[in-house]
């Protein structure tokens, strides 16, 4: 009742829906939007039907924390000792859905279902003190949010000062495994006790142990692939599979990265996929004429997402099937090494084919750090001398042969053909000092660093605009002119200004809090978040957000920045900061990359001239 006061400014009427309390809003317009969010109407069987609005699914974190904190205090429940937490629900979409933003918060859960009356019922369950205590301290309600009694009962048992357990994260290490690293220690049991490590019951009860337990155990043992397994637990947790099952499709896939693991399953919901997205939606997208994609040592599924979902997309530019422009290279992991190796030369050889032909090719290798492990392999075979870890002397003349082969020519009959390499590395543990990453940067003139940090952020493409670079700036400014975008360079410049102010001013947030920064330094944040989240920040699954043109882009720059000089202007007269953050036309500008299609550049004119109107009123009252 109070939030359709607050919100709507509606009146509701109480009255009992199948003996459960509810209340009646008369309005058809609340109507229309809660259907546009993806509320399924009365009479469509809302309980078996419903699903989480993609709204939810595209908001940050805070808002997700909200969601699930007030749909538990509705439809959640609690055992009389606090020490279990469920989500029950008749739909499976809700289900998955509520699993999926669980995960994004870290909370670990487990899925169940069973049938009753010939209907199906979906829970969610989260069990053990620390995954509790995840979604209290996250999910808990907030200010003058409504308060359950539900949530005194977690609390109680959060705080009744007696240890607590996990069943959900343990790692599945057998008992022989932990044995041989324990004895290869040479310590007594009694020592590892002294500093908290009990290891009794997991070396010979066959108890598995938590992830905290094997964290403490590894970091007290000389074995690396147990340490290496620890440091991968920061990322995964393991989760057995007890039956595998096909749902029938299509459904949304949010990419997730999991650097240096491997693609997991988490139980009958959410996919979590490595992140070569990135690839595809450049091969997708790219002005180019003809496509190769080569996939040198990476899995086959990869592969068969390609091939399986290229034939539906249009070209843009020629209206027919984008596979018919494309030529695909498998090459998976399980493929002889030396079919490996030559899957990079017969992918730039078909390239340079094309370009002779006067066509521009865009050639996608993912990965070149496989191909080098195979010439690894291959020299080793051959009892070469091997140079730094293993690979042969020969590795940086053969990446700066493969780079050089580049380039855009004109043909014997006078077209203009080109070739551009994106070749995609993968560093083992993200390590950039590797001879792979540090032989190709020296060959390359534009490098796209991808950050663990901002993929953890649910940031994609998770490409730094810090660490990375590009040398073509000065000769691609001509072509910008000849667009009609002769600020192009000064935005970027601006732009770019920005961001490293931001990124200089975290050290201090870090520290004191962004509340202690003066609102000079407060806007500097602002404006580097709405160029972060409404520009840099991209949804490969979003029909509006996958591409946008040359045109959009500097549309959307312009108007961002236009924020930030009108905004600059209005402080210096003495406004709070709260003031501009809170205005209507903030929130728009993040959403402007998925709400403007391409076609209706027009209305992002309609933002400036909102923008304008909504600064203007603010400052009449800071002359």
């Amino acid at each position: 009742e109070r939030l359709g006061r607050r919100l709507f400014g509606l009146e509701p009427r109480r009255y009992i829906a199948n003996t459960v309390p509810a209340v009646r809003f008369g309005s058809t317009i609340l109507v229309k939007l809660l259907v546009h969010l993806g509320i399924p109407e009365s009479g469509h069987r809302k309980s078996r039907t419903c699903s989480i609005p993609t709204v939810i699914l595209k908001s940050p974190e805070r808002v997700v924390a909200r969601f699930l904190g007030a749909y538990f205090s509705c439809d959640g429940s609690t055992s009389s000792d606090g020490k279990e937490l469920e989500i029950a629900t008749a739909s499976q979409s809700m289900a998955i859905g509520l699993s999926y933003l669980l995960l994004r918060l870290g909370v670990l859960h487990q899925l169940s279902s069973k049938t009753v009356g010939g209907r199906d019922h979906f829970g969610i369950f989260i069990r053990g003190k620390e995954e509790i205590g995840r979604f209290y301290a996250t999910c808990k309600p907030e200010g003058d949010s409504p308060h359950t009694e539900k949530w005194d009962q977690i609390a109680t048992y959060l705080h009744d000062g007696k240890s607590g357990y996990t069943a959900v994260d343990v790692v599945p290490a057998a008992p022989q495994t932990l044995r041989m690293a324990y004895q290869a220690m040479n310590s007594p049991r009694s020592k590892l006790e002294t500093r908290g490590v009990y290891v009794s019951n997991y070396l010979y009860g066959g108890e598995r142990t938590s992830a905290t337990v094997f964290r403490q155990f590894a970091a007290r043992c000389d074995s690396p692939q147990i340490r290496a397994f620890a440091q991968a637990l920061e990322s995964i947790f393991c989760d057995p599979i007890t039956e595998i099952e096909t749902i029938p499709g299509p459904h949304d896939v949010y990419d997730v990265t999991v650097p240096g693991a491997h693609n997991f399953v988490g139980g009958m919901g959410p996919l979590i996929l490595h992140n070569t997205i990135a690839q595809h939606q450049i091969a997708k997208w790219s002005d180019a004429d003809v496509v190769v994609y080569v996939g040198c040592g990476e899995r086959g599924n990869e592969m068969t997402e390609v091939l399986q979902e290229f034939p539906h997309l249009t070209d843009p530019r020629s209206g027919r099937p984008l596979m018919e422009r494309t030529i695909l290279i498998a090459n998976t992991s399980n493929m002889p090494v030396a079919a490996r190796e030559a899957s990079i030369y017969t992918g730039i050889t078909l390239a340079e084919y094309y370009r002779d032909m006067g066509y521009h090719v865009a050639l996608m290798a993912d990965s070149t750090s496989r191909w080098a492990e195979a010439l690894r392999e291959i020299s080793g075979r051959l009892e070469e001398m091997p140079a730094e870890e293993g690979y042969p002397a020969y590795l940086a003349a053969r990446l700066a042969e493969f780079y050089e082969r580049a380039g855009r020519v004109i043909t014997l009959n006078d077209a203009c053909g080109s070739v551009s390499i994106i070749g995609a590395v993968s560093p083992p543990g993200g390590d950039f000092s590797e001879p792979v990453t540090q032989h190709t940067s020296r060959f390359i003139r534009c490098f796209w660093a991808l950050d663990k940090a901002l993929a953890s952020a649910r940031h994609f493409p998770a490409i730094n605009w810090l660490d990375s670079y590009s040398e073509y700036v000065d000769e691609v400014v001509a072509w910008w002119r000849e667009q009609g975008h002769e600020d192009w360079h000064a935005l970027r410049e601006q732009a770019l200004e920005i961001l490293q102010r931001e990124n200089r001013l975290q050290q201090v947030v870090k520290l004191v809090g962004p509340d202690a920064l003066p609102d000079d330094q407060r806007l500097v944040l602002e404006t580097a978040r709405l160029l972060r989240e409404g520009f840099l920040q991209q949804n490969a699954l979003d029909e509006v957000d996958a591409c946008a043109t040359v045109e959009k882009q500097m549309r959307m720059l312009r108007v961002i920045l236009h924020f930030h000089e009108r905004a600059v202007q209005i402080i210096a007269k003495g406004c709070p900061i709260i003031v501009i953050h809170d205005l209507p036309i903030v929130n728009t500008l993040v959403r402007m990359k998925t709400t403007v299609p391409n076609e209706q550049l027009e209305q992002i004119d309609e933002i400036w001239k909102a923008l304008d109107e909504q600064m203007d009123q603010v400052k009449r009252n800071y002359r």
